[in-house]
């Protein structure tokens, strides 16, 4: 027995009882002993023993929780006690009569017994202090009214004393907030005035007849059965708010582990068990249990059948209840998932299991299996959004923080910088050569070099600051720093000859190396936005010059204001919403069919006049305003398709993707309501994503391609053939078209070697059913050239150059549902 455990605890508050009993009694028998009036005293103490013993085998139990308070017809030989014989005999008597009625009549032994054994000396012993001191002269003077109230006062106090004591060792043994229910397990103590009104009148009647003392028994044993009865009927009232509480208490619940632990700790405490488990099947056939054995308050799971689990496997099998010696079983959930909820150990205040009690189980048990699938849901729905949290935060890749963790880290650790006058430094890595790594070894290997570069540079760090992946190859570091440039700098050296160590990467070490670029708070900016892109400017810096990390120097860049200011106009412009959408005609070049249009943005600088996308579109991702940009070109192209469709011209729309948008959890939910907004049906829409996007990182996107294509939306592979696509992986993901290349179909009419790569895209895209588009159809031969292999549709500037809204709808109405090129007409022509 552990010293400070539970058994410890009641083992020395059961020999604190004993010894403070037995002290009472020792100063007591100093008095001297005092015969009792009755006369045949042998005779009434053989009595007086008898019904100690007696009376503890007629016992009604008030139930508080997992404890139970014993009310029984003890007070009755006590007062008797108290009136006829010396207090050393009333305390000797109760305790060694009473303990042996419990072990004979109730079956208890060990420390139980010792405690109650104790409990009854210690309760005699107050009950004679109490009656000394309001009758001291009782004995002597016979039964008057002081005697009376005596006997109410003793009983009473020694009642309240058993009651404090009995929950004391609850709340030892069991729970702690027993102490929170002992009122209600003081309001028994009328019963104890009603016991000692009658002992007092049997003992007044036993002091003129002996023999009236029968019909005085009599009397007692019909109001001890009419008060059982009533219990029994309040018990059944009782289960009924149990019931109610229990359903009550599980609706408080937070989620599964609380709501089990809820569940298996009121079933013990309802159906008065000593254990209560959950038996669930798990995917390999072995049976898992969560458990409250004995006097546990947590849960414990554990491997394997319960022991001793014959009895309870047909409530698993058959789905049927069980009801045997052992406990009770009932099976919860759908056959599929079917567990079995389990108790077992009838408390010693109950009677055995029954079918009473296996009713009431089936009850509880229906309600906790709603509840359990209730929490189930909830829990999974909020593993659910913490997932998707946590891929909006983190590049599903390497697992690091995505820009915009990393911005929102860097604005923090500014906020803490200025508040603490410290310095901070940005650190922006881009790997060299790596695409010659990606094509010469795959995307796998590609992959593998970019976690382990992630991984060797937050080991290095090793929690001094934060690494993040930005995109493709190229990392962030925020680093807090005393403001000393040339520690920055060391700092970036050091990080740089971590990633240049080899890397093993079966048949070949691989060795990477990175352009560093360094931008300080508060000397080169003082906000996140700011700092991200003058250590991008530094980092262009690095690679150009290839002279180790570059801090960032306005001066000696030329081109830094320029470009500043213009990310700072394209800002401005995406929120007035100044950048408009331009179509260009998709066209079946089997038929002539116009079949859509490929939307793509257009942004005039009121200064500067139109800037071209190869411009404004890298200056977007580099500074976090590629997001709003796509979401605005989205929105723009679904409103005049919407308009299109409404005029008679029901045309599919095609827009581009930048690489991270695969990566914005986000984005389903958005083009779903984008959709609803604007009417358009969802397989009008082609949503356009490079190939190397996919393939760089299939994981982190295979998720949200998923996910757009329940919604129904149309997905294409964009420049398809010059990255090195996985052929594999292109067949699990739910794409709907290739577009192949311009750079490959702009001169098939003439290059055998392009012609072949074209005529070997559009004969796979067909074998894995997918349509093939080709863009960049500048001439009459590519587009006949075009339509003899098959290929589904074409786009180019022989049809038309990407056109305004207006202008295109024109155009289409200009040339009606089909287009048909005669083979003299060229581009020239047609755009005339």
């Amino acid at each position: 027995m552990a010293v400070g455990s539970p058994s410890f605890r009641v083992g020395a508050l059961t020999a604190v009882m004993a010894v403070a009993a037995a002290a009472v009694t020792a100063v007591l028998a100093r008095g001297g002993v005092t015969a009792p009036i009755l006369p045949g005293g042998a005779w009434w103490l053989l009595v007086l023993s008898a019904l100690f013993a007696v009376t503890e085998g007629f016992t009604v139990y008030l139930r508080v929780r997992r404890g139970a308070h014993a009310i029984n017809l003890s007070e009755f030989p006590m007062v008797l006690g108290l009136l006829a014989f010396d207090p050393v005999t009333v305390i000797v008597t109760r305790a060694l009569a009473g303990g042996l009625g419990l072990r004979l009549l109730r079956r208890q032994r060990g420390a139980k017994l010792a405690f109650n054994v104790a409990l009854l000396a210690v309760q005699a012993a107050v009950a004679v202090l109490v009656f000394a001191a309001v009758a001291p002269h009782a004995l002597a003077d016979g039964l008057d009214l002081r005697s009376w109230l005596g006997a109410y006062a003793a009983m009473v106090i020694a009642d309240v004393v058993a009651a404090v004591l009995l929950t004391a060792v609850i709340a030892m043994h069991d729970d702690p907030g027993e102490w929170r229910r002992l009122p209600a397990a003081l309001r028994s103590v009328w019963m104890v005035a009603v016991t000692t009104t009658t002992a007092l009148v049997s003992y007044s009647a036993a002091i003129d007849d002996r023999w009236a003392l029968a019909l005085v028994a009599v009397v007692a044993v019909v109001l001890f059965l009419a008060y059982r009865a009533y219990d029994r009927l309040g018990q059944g009232n009782a289960e009924v708010q149990q019931l109610y509480a229990f359903t009550s208490a599980l609706d408080s619940a937070r989620g599964v582990d609380d709501l089990l632990g809820e569940v298996l700790g009121l079933l013990r405490d309802v159906l008065r068990a000593e254990n209560a488990e959950l038996v669930v099947p798990n995917e390999d056939g072995v049976l898992r249990h969560h458990a409250l054995r004995g006097p546990a308050t947590t849960t414990v799971t554990e491997l394997g059948w319960p022991a001793d689990d014959a009895w309870l496997r047909p409530a698993l099998t058959a789905g049927e209840p069980v009801l045997a010696d052992q406990g009770m079983a009932v099976p919860i959930g759908p056959v599929g998932e079917r567990a079995v909820l389990v108790v077992s150990g009838s408390m010693s205040d109950s009677d055995p299991f029954g079918p009473e009690r296996l009713t009431l189980f089936r009850a509880l048990a229906n309600h906790a299996s709603a509840a359990l699938g209730r929490a189930d849901l909830v829990d999974r729905l909020r593993r659910e959004v913490e997932e998707k949290q946590h891929l909006s935060l983190h590049d599903p890749l390497s697992g690091l923080p995505n820009r915009r963790y990393f911005q929102r880290l860097l604005d923090e650790a500014l906020t803490e910088a200025r508040a603490d006058g410290a310095g901070v430094a940005v650190m922006l890595l881009d790997l060299d050569r790596f695409k010659e790594i990606n094509d010469a070894l795959g995307h796998d290997t590609g992959d593998r070099l970019l976690r382990e570069v992630g991984d060797r540079l937050s080991a290095h760090l090793a929690g001094r600051g934060v690494v993040a992946r930005l995109g493709g190859d190229e990392f962030a570091v925020l680093l807090p720093t005393s403001g000393s440039a040339e520690a920055a700098v060391a700092a970036a050296a050091e990080l740089g000859a971590v990633v240049e160590r080899g890397v093993r990467m079966d048949p070949v070490t691989v060795t990477a190396r990175a352009s560093i670029g360094l931008a300080l708070a508060p000397q080169h900016g003082d906000d996140a936005q700011t700092l991200i892109r003058q250590a991008d400017v530094a980092m262009y810096a690095a690679k150009d010059n290839h002279s180790g990390p570059r801090v960032y120097d306005p001066g000696a860049d030329r081109h830094s204001a320029e470009r500043l200011a213009l990310i700072t106009d394209l800002r401005d412009a995406i929120e007035r919403r100044d950048l408009v959408v331009a179509f260009q005609p998709k066209v079946e070049p089997r038929t002539g069919r116009v079949i859509g249009a490929e939307a793509l943005a257009r942004w005039h600088h009121p200064k500067l006049g139109p800037i071209a996308p190869d411009v404004f579109v890298p200056l977007a991702e580099h500074s976090g305003l590629i997001r709003p940009l796509t979401l605005h070109v989205l929105e723009l192209a679904l409103r005049r398709r919407a308009g299109w469709a409404r005029q008679g011209h029901d045309l599919d729309v095609a827009v581009n993707l930048s690489p991270n948008s695969l990566l914005d959890a986000e984005l389903p939910e958005t083009v779903a309501l984008l959709l609803a907004q604007t009417g358009n049906p969802p397989h009008r829409l082609t949503l356009e994503i490079t190939e190397g996007t996919i393939l760089t990182d299939p994981a982190g996107s295979s998720a949200t391609i998923e996910r757009l294509h329940a919604l129904g939306v149309k997905l294409s592979i964009d420049d398809f053939g010059t990255g090195y696509s996985s052929l594999g992986r292109l067949r699990q993901l739910p794409i709907h078209e290739v577009k192949i290349d311009k750079s490959f179909v702009q001169r098939s009419a003439t290059d055998h070697r392009d012609r072949a790569v074209v005529r070997s895209a559009v004969q796979l895209g067909h074998a894995l059913d997918l349509q093939v588009v080709a863009e960049g159809v500048e001439d009459q031969e590519t587009y006949a050239y075009l339509a003899t292999e098959g290929c589904d549709v074409v786009q180019g500037y022989l049809l038309s150059r990407p056109l305004p809204p207006d202008q295109f709808l024109d155009w289409v109405i200009s040339h009606g549902t089909s287009l048909i090129l005669s083979a003299g007409q060229d581009s020239t022509d047609r755009l005339a």
